[in-house]
């Protein structure tokens, strides 16, 4: 069956790969000349295509080089990325982990908060390889910090790490390996090597939020840690909560299977096909019909036989919710979202927020979704999602 890619939502960065950028686009539109896509990825404003041949192609935002074509041009349309034998792709705030075939990670873009390794921390458009582990089975970003699963469950972190994202307990960041970088007369501890995270073994799968971090174990409990000022980490407290946390905790849910982190929200799909929200919900992203913030997880309303989540949002302190927005499929291939759609993102014509799941019409036989938000430091004012998937009709 013929796999074909479409996109819709925010194009400001050209996210949509339909040669302009700056409008926006309300239903979905099939990606020209981009055929045998094994998988996609969305990072902030950028998106990365692996190919079945083991090439890969971005477009969108690349002003610190994230794209990984050796140039720091936007790019409109798809743009070769310079390796050859990519196996999965981690976009993340203004930089891209890739994973290559023979275990090892290459990077490209930002380096300041040490994604690239210590050596690198500034601007690269050509990637560099990373000192990392081969033994990789699952790689993801955040804003600007990393998670690695390897083989053996255990998870090792690198990057920034001022609200806990490492998970190392530790206040000032100078444990071994690790840096303090000066941006805007702030310090930000950040590790520039990738180091296991202590005290966790047994992990399935893991996911990075803009700020936070999760880890889903074989017991399917969920591990949570980092920035948790809207509850996203999901442990329920309320009253005097942490604004973030350096070491785990289990968030307030059972029978895990997956999990995916936006930048203040998170969604978490169950074994049983049910997906459960937490964290901000200004905007409808937790799916449980009201807009009202969640620290525990909540049952997003009317959503069965999941078998894929995503989720995306931006913004600060002063505008946390920055128009987030969530994506499901279903076993039937059917695609489902909800949140924000201020720029088209969910496909919904004349629909500014759906606090509950709506089927996302014009596209069918969907294998994969993912999404590209906007995160801060990386654009003047929050900006909206978009949507790109694979599937098989319209």
């Amino acid at each position: 069956m013929n796999q074909i890619v479409s996109a819709w939502g925010d194009n400001t960065n050209g996210q949509l790969a339909n040669g302009r950028s700056g409008e926006q686009v309300g239903t979905p539109q099939r990606i020209k000349d981009l055929e045998g896509v094994r998988t996609v990825e969305g990072g902030s404003g950028h998106v990365i295509a692996i190919l079945e041949d083991g090439s890969a192609y971005g477009w969108g935002r690349n002003g610190f080089g994230q794209i990984g074509d050796y140039s720091t041009d936007q790019q409109l349309e798809p743009t070769r990325v310079k390796l050859d034998g990519v196996k999965a792709v981690a976009p993340g705030g203004g930089h891209t982990l890739y994973l290559l075939e023979d275990g090892t990670v290459w990077g490209c873009g930002a380096g300041f908060f040490g994604m690239l390794g210590p050596d690198n921390m500034r601007v690269h458009p050509v990637p560099v390889k990373i000192e990392a582990p081969t033994n990789i089975v699952q790689l993801v970003s955040g804003g600007s910090h990393a998670l690695a699963l390897l083989d053996d469950g255990t998870v090792w972190a690198w990057g920034r790490d001022d609200c806990g994202q490492l998970a190392d307990g530790d206040l000032t960041g100078k444990r071994d390996g690790a840096l303090v970088q000066v941006h805007a007369g702030r310090e930000y501890p950040i590790r520039a090597l990738p180091q296991p995270v202590e005290g966790i073994s047994g992990a399935t799968f893991v996911a990075t939020g803009g700020g936070h971090s999760l880890v889903v174990l074989e017991d399917g409990s969920l591990l949570t840690w980092g920035l948790n000022d809207c509850g996203q980490l999901g442990d329920g407290v309320t009253e005097n909560r942490k604004r973030e946390y350096r070491t785990p905790v289990k968030a307030l849910v059972s029978g895990v299977r997956a999990v995916a982190g936006a930048y203040h929200h998170t969604l978490i799909l169950l074994q049983d096909g049910t997906v459960r929200a937490c964290g901000i919900n200004d905007r409808g992203q937790c799916g449980d019909g009201s807009t009202v913030e969640r620290s525990a997880p909540v049952e997003v309303v009317g959503l069965t036989d999941v078998v894929q989540i995503t989720a995306t949002g931006g913004g600060g302190d002063e505008n946390p919710g920055d128009y987030g927005h969530s994506v499901a499929v279903r076993a039937d291939g059917t695609l489902w979202g909800w949140g924000n759609n201020n720029f088209g993102e969910l496909g919904l014509p004349d629909v500014g927020l759906q606090t509950t799941p709506a089927q996302v019409p014009g596209v069918s036989g969907v294998s994969h979704v993912t999404v590209s938000g906007e995160v801060p430091g990386f654009r003047e004012l929050p900006g909206g999602g978009s949507t790109i998937v694979i599937h098989s009709g319209q």
